[in-house]
């Protein structure tokens, strides 16, 4: 618990901060970022809007970084950008990325791309963040969801005018930078937002000196347009494309290399409709095509392998809301379909022989549901009954195809899981249910929420052909039973003069989980030396946990914001902990407003975590010391129209390792195989945006 040491220190800075704090003046913070509007709680929270704050704190980064400060919310990276999210201890495909109508899906067997990180802030009007399963997210994500709104709207009384804007920024850890711009705006009833925007950035040296590949180069657009033909009604349409070339890895043994990602949907709303408050339609689909090889690693030498992975994702979705008498009433139905193949070519140097493989044997998971929510005012209070039912359709059509030691893919699955795993295909019907009961007013709110949330396995734990993985080797497996989850909940506002307070506690009891685990040794090369075979099995696990984010408001002119996180994972089948789970930790600042001509804030804090020695060692994980990581920053207005930003992160140039960082996979930059990868030293990073 060494970590929890600045928050004494933090303690001194606040008593200093408000001595110095003379001026009473309002809050000057904005909850809305020039160019996105986000709306929701000044809070940074699971289970709701995201604050614009959050945004604004890294602008140019891909919405999962952006993400990072969210209690609660951790990132599994196999490279320093590549950020996947972990909600309350659970992560990988029980996080669901929605897009409007369309679930993304990444492109990678290996998880390298999760499509948090093909999103960027002009992507979004608003992003709602929802742990736990919820009917209205949707099927299969039982931890929760990213929820990303790319229909931007003027208010409906917003003056015409267009408001274009450019900015960019720099880091010097990675010696490169971004810069983009767009506009925003509307003419009577057209609304229309466009951005494009390039970051590149090169690898980094470590405090101990050694160098970690983090090379990245990325191009997003972004355009929303929308039609307003009468008052409550609305059409919109919205186009994203992403393109990222030469992404360094270190914890893959490839590297991705050439990607293109693309994003269409199309939504029609009408509200005020006699007796049906709103109804919606909206569709959509996804493209993702992903060329990954191994020409910047060790192996090149004697075997030069690629992969080309592709993701294609169509969906649809209608919701209508009622309010028969004392009631309110939400209707849904949705449908998706997504489809990954993964062809993997290997040639040896020695002899120019190639062989091909599947990562990804054509796996097709289609989802038939609806979905119904019940709202009741108790008074004070509100009643909330949710549920939502599914049909799972999932199937393997290259299963036949061949894999490696002369077996195909479906006998590899029966080699390393039985007979069982011989049935491919499956058809599988799914539900949820919850009660929510809330209430409270301004100044203390509370919420209460039980409830049951199933998910069937997949593609990739179900359907991942043998492969070559770090450590190891890999495989998916058929057999696997559905997971389901029985999620308690509790939380509190509180809103006092000089506080706002949220804080929950929560338990989850998953029987059936889908456990990442060592399945089997075994000499595959031939060597005799027994390799690690990966996989998934059933097991059954709890979760249990608590969040905190405070603002204390000590005077007009101090802020002083805090987040906090704790979550405990036990494999209850085999008593040992859960894999991938992220340390005690969180974040504290004090903030000044120095000068009030321009709005200049000065910052001072210090992100922690404490030691993790809950680990799964039959996954691969390693013990993770704790770690303090100071900062310091500056934001002020010069004038109304220009925003000017600088940080330096790790003020005192830090050697530590995040917990949920994964090892580097093979011999590369100054990392030996199986090291753990250090996180960036001293960075000073500098950003500017001007509104025009």
């Amino acid at each position: 618990m060494r970590a929890i040491r600045p928050v004494a220190l933090l303690c001194l800075l606040v008593i200093f901060a408000t001595a110095a704090a003379s001026a009473d003046r309002p809050d000057t913070t904005s909850a809305t970022l020039p160019g996105l509007t986000v709306s929701g709680t000044p809070l940074p929270w699971l289970g709701g809007a995201v604050p614009a704050d959050l945004f604004a704190a890294r602008p140019g980064a891909n919405l999962g970084e952006q993400l990072e400060d969210l209690p609660g919310l951790a990132m599994v990276r196999r490279a320093p950008s590549g950020t996947e999210p972990v909600l309350r201890g659970l992560g990988g495909e029980r996080v669901r990325t929605l897009l409007g109508a369309v679930p993304l899906y990444g492109a990678c067997p290996g998880h390298m791309d999760p499509p948090v990180t093909y999103l960027s802030g002009t992507a979004a009007a608003a992003v709602d963040v929802t742990c736990c399963g919820t009917a209205d997210a949707g099927a299969g994500g039982n931890a929760g969801a990213v929820t990303v709104d790319p229909d931007y709207a003027r208010a409906d009384d917003a003056p015409d005018g267009w408001r274009p804007w450019v900015e960019a920024g720099w880091e010097s850890a990675r010696d490169g930078g971004y810069a983009g711009g767009g506009v925003a705006g509307g003419q009577g009833a057209l609304d229309l937002k466009a951005g494009v925007a390039h970051r590149s950035l090169d690898d980094y040296t470590a405090p101990d000196g050694r160098v970690v590949p983090a090379s990245l180069t990325e191009t997003t657009a972004d355009l929303s347009v929308g039609w307003r033909p009468a008052r409550g009604r609305r059409l919109w349409t919205a186009l994203n494309y992403a393109k990222e070339k030469d992404i360094a890895y270190v914890a893959m043994p490839m590297d991705n290399r050439d990607t293109d990602f693309l994003a269409w949907n199309l939504g029609w709303r009408a509200e005020g409709c006699g007796a049906v408050d709103s109804w919606e339609i909206t569709a959509g689909l996804s493209t993702i095509d992903h060329l990954m090889d191994n020409r910047d690693k060790p192996t090149w030498t004697t075997m030069h392998a690629s992969t080309d992975g592709r993701t294609d994702t169509w969906a649809a979705r209608a919701r209508v809301d009622l309010a028969p008498g004392a009631f309110t009433l939400r209707l849904g139905a949705d449908v998706t379909e997504v489809r990954q193949d993964a062809l993997r070519t290997r040639t040896m140097t020695a002899t120019g022989m190639s062989a091909y493989d599947h990562m990804w044997p054509d796996g097709r998971q289609a989802t038939y549901g609806g979905l119904a929510e019940l709202g009741r005012s108790l008074g004070a209070a509100t009643l909330t009954l949710e549920g939502r039912l599914d049909a799972f359709d999932s199937a393997a059509r290259a299963a036949d195809d061949a894999s490696l030691g002369g077996l195909t893919v479906r006998e590899q699955y029966v080699r390393w899981y039985g007979a069982d795993a011989a049935e491919t295909d499956r058809t599988e019907t799914m539900g949820q249910a919850a009660v929510r009961l809330e209430g409270g007013d301004d100044r203390l709110g509370w919420r209460l929420r039980t409830g049951l949330a199933t998910r069937p396995a997949g593609i990739g734990e179900r359907y991942l052909a043998f492969a070559p993985a770090p450590g190891g080797y890999q495989v998916g497996n058929p057999s696997l039973a559905a997971e389901k989850a029985w999620q308690s909940e509790a939380r509190v506002d509180m809103a006092r003069d000089g506080l706002e307070l949220a804080a929950a506690v929560y338990h989850y009891a998953i029987s059936d989980y889908i456990l990442p685990t060592l399945v089997a040794r075994q000499d595959v090369t031939g060597d005799g030396v027994p390799d690690a075979i990966k996989g998934w099995l059933n097991r059954d696990a709890t979760l249990t946990g608590a969040e905190l984010s405070a603002v204390g408001k000590p005077s007009a002119r101090v802020r002083v914001p805090v987040t906090l996180a704790l979550v405990r994972g036990r494999n209850t089948t085999d008593d040992r902990d859960l894999p991938e789970i992220p340390a005690f930790g969180g974040k504290a600042e004090v903030k000044l407003l120095a000068w009030t001509a321009g709005e200049g804030w000065l910052t001072c804090g210090a992100r922690f975590a404490a030691d993790q020695d809950r680990i799964d060692p039959v996954f691969g994980e390693n013990r993770t010391g704790g770690w303090t990581v100071w900062h310091v920053g500056v934001e002020a207005r010069p004038v109304a129209s220009l925003t000017l930003r600088a940080t330096v992160e790790n003020l005192f140039d830090k050697l530590y390792w995040d917990h949920l960082t994964r090892e580097a996979a093979l011999a590369t930059g100054g990392l030996a195989a199986g090291d753990e990868v250090p996180a960036v030293g001293r960075s000073l990073a500098a950003s500017a945006r001007w509104t025009f």
